[in-house]
């Protein structure tokens, strides 16, 4: 069967598992089936696994265990053996001590349930501590651990044994059950509750486990396909009904009172009539639904706070995929119910899954366009290709899909879209957003394939798409009129209702909210000279298309003038070249947009320096001429566009109201309903009449609603018609004016922007002769320096001259002198000293004996003591440095040789005469160094000045800008009001021609109901002839019937 097929091709979305595991996944399909004929159901309760098979326990256990090391520990009798057990829950380690016995314990309490448990080892009372002993013991242990942990019947047990034994927190122990299979729907909802404010900041963090989420897209796309499969029958109990001993994050008193306080999820569903999301509160759901409840949103809180781990795992799980044929299912599913139920509620994406989508947008960032990329590359445009269904009838699906494209749209992700064998699909899942109800989603696709055209991928198809584009910004322009407020012209979808409009705008506004998106518009806008080496090519290039289409969304979006300055300089040239209509007539609206922004003052600058025009100027220096060339070309171009269309407009609205007329003859035809007075027909033809009278009624309210419509196009058109595009005298008359004046600024700016040039130049002329003035006062410095050196150096030369000259005359002196009375006289000066010294040292010896200084004296106190004990020590310290001298020079005396006395002199001479020559040489040196800073000084003189002179003409530059520039926002200001007047006039005519096109537009969708109308009465009154021919054929078949019965018999017994 289909939903088999279904069921078991899910498991393509969850890749990397062992084989057992999808086969398991398999048979939980085939089990879900209703029994084939004249086949019980399986009874009784489930049959214990088998140790041969141990991947039929599902997926490794998050909840892992090791016994790396182990302590021995003195006891009050013996030594024994702690086995240190180190358990990783879900990621996070931590570790508990246990002994023999608490193994032996866990053991024999848990053997019972699973006989299948490995063996303890032999038990040995005196050797527990022996190395072998616990070499043997550790293994067995974490063998015996392993086991249960892959052992439903062990997990499920109603002690929770082996969790006490494991120290697991309740919420642990709940989302390790959730991994089992058995009872997995049960534990989804409970698991959901970790998200539970008191639960999430300790416990959540187990939710974004790779086994969590690969369960949670395991529950989602088999579990829960396979129960809704079953139909409830035979697993009616296990969805209804907790275990008897449930694990909760909770504790019973906790649980009651949860139960009293309701579910996590109470505050009504959080799907409405869209996608199956659920209705009311919690009662309002089945426990199939609260499962999947929960399942999605712990896989939201996964992808939102598990980090970049958590989000890799839901990608390599192809979760992405899985997601969004999940959502698409679910549309067929709620569009199906709501068809069968007739109601006219729109079909919504599920919000879960549409806030899954939102939160890995989110945490992925800018690296969202590569995971698209992948996503579309492996297989994405297929499945989105594959819903092309849901989103021609159900517009939320289209505008979600066409805003998750645009967002990650970057070249890519667009070469993904495009490449391999799925480049049809790609094109066809376009074509389905093109023809989508949404306008939203209409515009995504406008963009998405003007990117294309614009990064030139379409390869030979490019005329095609082309003409898609200009189709497509063709009617918006008459249903989303630029110059109109939503107010004025509802919103696009016929709606009028504020949150629409309000929908709109934002959606507007978000497809330049950042940077690269805002690029890519900038780049479609550019794309024809862009691509064509900077020249605009010829009316029939494709790439006007996607132009185009850029320039109408940037209209819309309104950005800020800065913003728009790489497309800026180009407009005046497109709205004058050969570039197709509507590329020029957007060119010459958006220079409209930007002109109406132009301040009232210039500011401190033409290019927009100071406080009035600072932001919208900038990056411009030419403003005037700028808007000089942007004026000529907007008004051409406008008024280009306001002459073709009316003609337009009016052939439009004569051939609508030949249509009305048309309609309005067939209506009368069909204005009487049928006669039913003789009732009742045959069912079948009283229904089919029924409705046809029904319709019939209609026709004439369509009537009257596109009648009234023509009326307000034909005004709208008429007041269009009859607008005056400048020709009257006072508007001419105000045109020459503007026009002079514009001429004088013009003028005014070429001088000043001379002035300004000059001023420029004077200011990098005064910065040449600053660095010329500081490097000439630095060589000046330099050869300063080199002077004084030199000066130094000379006068240290003449003192060591002076030096030498008295050494020898000395050395002479000596030589020639008897010295023996110096000696006598240095002996007896020696003599004198140490006599002075041992007083001194006497009198020492006294204050620190405490004895006084003179016979019948008084010992001092210990303050005078020592002060007088430092007076002695400097005394004694000046009679030893004297007598140092004396004793040198009494060596040197004693020493002295005549000969070698005469020798010393020569050789001072010697060095007098050598220091002279080298000083001769360095005074001939100072005169060029001299010389060479009196150059030094007059070129630093003569920069001075010219220094000065380029200082004043800086000033009288910027005085003279200063003149022009005061002279410029002084006739700008009384140039802008006049302009502005004119704009506004401008504006207004725009304005006006978009309300007749958006008029002759609704007037087109009117007489197009008008024809659906007159089409379903036709159907109908066709289908009422058939009715009445099948009627017919019966009555006469009947009256054959009746007419042929031989009544003879009768008719003679009555004669």
């Amino acid at each position: 069967p289909r939903a088999l097929r279904t069921a078991v091709g899910q498991a393509r979305f969850i890749p990397e598992v062992d084989e057992h595991r999808r086969i398991a996944m398999t048979e939980s399909a085939f089990a879900a089936l209703p029994p084939a004929s004249g086949e019980a159901p399986a009874a009784g309760p489930p049959k214990a696994v088998s140790a041969a098979r141990p991947a039929d326990r599902g997926p490794k256990s998050p909840v892992q265990i090791q016994i790396p090391n182990t302590e021995e520990r003195s006891g009050l009798l013996k030594a024994f053996t702690v086995y240190i057990v180190q358990i990783s829950d879900f990621g996070r380690n931590y570790q508990v001590e246990r002994r023999f016995d608490d193994f032996a314990n866990l053991h024999a309490e848990l053997v019972v349930i699973d006989p299948n448990i490995p063996p303890m080892p032999e038990k040995k009372m005196w050797a527990s501590t022996d190395a072998s002993t616990v070499a043997e013991r550790k293994p067995a242990f974490e063998r015996m651990l392993r086991h249960m942990l892959a052992s439903e019947e062990v997990m499920f047990e109603k002690n929770n044994a082996v969790w006490k034994f494991l120290d697991l927190p309740n919420p642990g122990v709940v989302a390790a059950r959730y991994m089992l299979k058995s009872q997995r729907l049960n534990y989804a909802r409970q698991c959901g509750k970790l998200l539970d404010p008191k639960y999430e900041k300790e416990h959540a963090y187990r939710l974004a486990h790779d086994s969590v989420i690969r369960t949670n897209l395991q529950v989602l796309l088999v579990d829960l396909p396979a129960k809704k499969l079953d139909g409830g029958r035979g697993g009616k109990a296990e969805a209804t009904a907790q275990p008897a001993e449930e694990a909760s994050p909770t504790s019973a008193a906790e649980e009651s009172s949860a139960a009293a306080s309701g579910d996590i999820f109470d505050g009504g569903g959080s799907g409405g009539g869209g996608g199956g999301g659920g209705g009311g509160g919690v009662g309002a759901r089945s426990p199939v639904q609260e499962a999947e409840m929960a399942a999605m949103e712990m896989l939201r809180w996964a992808i939102a706070n598990g980090g970049e781990k958590a989000r890799r795992s839901f990608l390599e799980q192809k979760g992405m995929a899985a997601m969004l044929d999940l959502l698409f299912q679910k549309g067929r599913e709620a569009a199906a119910a709501a068809a069968g139920g007739k109601d006219d509620a729109p079909v919504l994406p599920h919000p879960q899954i549409r806030s899954m989508m939102n939160a890995l947008v989110k945490a992925e960032g800018d690296n969202y366009a590569k995971v698209f990329a992948g996503f579309l590359a492996s297989g994405g445009v297929v499945l989105l290709s594959g819903a092309r269904d849901v989103f021609q009838t159900n517009p939320a699906f289209a505008e979600f899909i066409s805003k998750l494209l645009w967002i990650a749209w970057e070249p890519e992700s667009q070469r993904s879209f495009l490449q391999g064998e799925h480049g049809k699909e790609a094109l066809g899942l376009l074509g389905a957003l093109f023809e989508s109800p949404s306008v939203i989603a209409r515009v995504c696709a406008g963009l998405l394939l003007s990117c294309l055209l614009a990064s030139d991928l379409l390869e030979g198809k490019e005329m095609q798409a082309a003409v898609g584009v200009h189709s497509l910004v063709e009617d918006l322009i008459s249903c989303c009129p630029v110059w109109l407020s939503s107010s004025q012209a509802g919103d696009p979808n016929g709606k009028t209702d504020a949150k629409a409009d309000a929908e709109f705008a934002a959606f507007i506004q978000s497809l330049g909210q950042s940077e690269d998106r805002f690029a890519r518009l900038l780049d479609c806008a550019t794309a024809p000279w862009r691509l064509n080496g900077d020249t605009l090519p010829d009316e029939g290039h494709p790439l006007w298309a996607c132009c185009a289409f850029a320039m109408w969304t940037l209209l819309k979006l309104a950005p800020k003038p800065p913003r728009l300055v790489a497309l800026r300089m180009a407009l005046p040239a497109v709205a004058q070249s050969s570039a197709p209509p509507r590329a020029r007539w957007l060119a010459g609206e958006l220079l409209l947009a930007l002109q109406i922004q132009t301040p009232g003052q210039l500011g401190g600058g033409s290019g927009g320096g100071g406080a009035g025009g600072a932001g919208v100027f900038e990056g411009i220096d030419a403003v005037v001429e700028m808007t000089c060339q942007e004026s000529v070309a907007l008004e051409a171009a406008l008024r280009e566009q306001l002459e073709a269309s009316r003609h337009g407009l009016r052939a439009q609205l004569e051939e609508n109201q030949q249509v009305i007329a048309s309609q309005r003859e067939l209506v009368h035809g069909r204005s009487s309903p049928p006669d039913l007075t003789q009732q009742p027909w045959h069912r079948s033809l009283d229904d089919v009449l029924l409705r046809l009278c029904s319709v019939r009624k209609t026709l004439a309210g369509s009537l009257g609603a596109a009648e009234s419509r023509s009326e307000n196009a034909l005004t709208a058109v008429r007041d269009v018609l009859q607008m005056d595009l400048g020709g009257s005298d006072a508007e001419a008359a105000e045109y020459r004016e503007l026009s002079v004046k514009l001429d004088g600024m013009r003028e005014v700016e070429a001088s000043y922007l001379g002035k300004k040039g000059d001023l420029t130049a004077c200011q990098e002329a005064l910065k040449a002769h600053d660095k010329t003035v500081e490097d000439i006062n630095r060589s000046m410095e330099l050869a300063d320096k080199a002077v004084q050196a030199a000066r130094y150096k000379i006068s240290d030369l003449e003192s060591q001259i002076s030096s030498k000259q008295r050494d020898a005359q000395s050395k002479r002196t000596m030589a020639s002198s008897d010295m023996s009375a110096v000696k006598h006289q240095i002996a007896a000066e020696l003599e004198t000293i140490r006599q002075k010294q041992g007083k001194l040292r006497e009198r020492a010896t006294k204050l620190q004996n405490g004895e006084p200084l003179e016979e019948g004296g008084t010992p001092m106190d210990a303050t005078a003591a020592q002060e007088e004990m430092g007076r002695l020590k400097a005394e004694s310290a000046r009679f030893r440095a004297r007598g140092t001298e004396l004793q040198t020079e009494q060596s040197r005396l004693t020493s002295n040789d005549p000969a070698a006395l005469e020798q010393d002199a020569r050789a001072c001479e010697d060095a007098v005469q050598r220091l002279s020559q080298e000083r001769e040489g360095l005074r001939a040196g100072l005169q060029d160094l001299e010389a060479q800073h009196s150059e030094a000084r007059y070129a630093w003189q003569a920069s001075m000045t010219d220094l000065q002179a380029a200082r004043h003409e800086q000033q009288r530059a910027e005085r003279e800008c200063s003149g022009l520039k005061a002279q410029l926002d002084s006739s700008w200001s009384s140039w802008h009001p006049l302009w502005s007047r004119r704009l506004q006039s401008w504006r207004d005519r725009v304005r006006r021609l978009g309300e007749a096109q958006h008029g002759g537009q609704q007037l087109s969708r009117a007489v197009g109901t008008g024809w659906d109308g007159l089409r379903s009465e036709r159907d109908l009154r066709r289908e009422v002839i058939s009715e009445v021919q099948a009627l017919q054929m019966q009555l006469a078949k009947l009256t054959q019937e009746l007419t042929g019965m031989d009544d003879r018999v009768l008719d003679g017994l009555e004669g």
